[in-house]
């Protein structure tokens, strides 16, 4: 699995999240690695410094758990984009 997080290989510096609907916090978690460079582009493109992680998902899991956080797992032929709540973020 990998995630964005803030510092390379250190997903304890933080992980990128967005937002659902009802305002829940949503980590995303890459099956495939390009996936994750992929969308880690698309937020570089916004002014995003963020950087891929190698982690277990097992990891994730507890992570997610102990933070409250929910979160998706990202599928080999799955697109995904970032929200346009990111862009908007982003351009204030």
């Amino acid at each position: 699995m990998f995630i964005l997080t803030k510092r390379p290989g250190n997903i304890e510096s933080g992980a990128f999240a967005s937002c659902d609907d009802e305002g829940d916090t949503i980590v995303q978690f890459f099956v495939e690695k390009d996936d994750a460079v992929t969308y880690n582009t698309h937020l570089e493109a916004l002014g995003e410094t963020l950087y891929v992680t190698e982690t277990k998902m097992d990891d994730a899991d507890k992570m997610c758990a102990l933070l409250g956080f929910a979160y998706t797992i990202v599928e080999p032929g799955d697109i995904v984009i970032p929200r346009l709540e990111t862009v908007q973020h982003d351009l204030l």
